[in-house]
């Protein structure tokens, strides 16, 4: 599997699990995951999609990792 794959497969798990949890996803925040080039960033995003306590929580941690990069 090529690396556009994985991105893609791991962005689409990434909005997959925050849209089940907190449902009302603004688009902004989906394209923020979509922008996100680095594999092991969108993994650290995952996990931390299914750990946080709420949609606020998950917020600050996409933010820190949009303005890390």
């Amino acid at each position: 599997m090529n690396d556009v794959t994985n991105l893609g497969k791991a962005r689409a798990n990434v909005i997959k699990i925050v849209q089940t949890r907190f449902k009302q996803v603004p688009e902004e925040v989906i394209q923020a995951i979509n922008a996100i080039n680095n594999e092991s960033v969108l993994e650290k995003l995952f996990t931390n999609s299914i750990i946080v306590a709420d949609f606020e929580d998950f917020q600050k941690v996409l933010q820190g990792i949009v303005f890390k990069n």
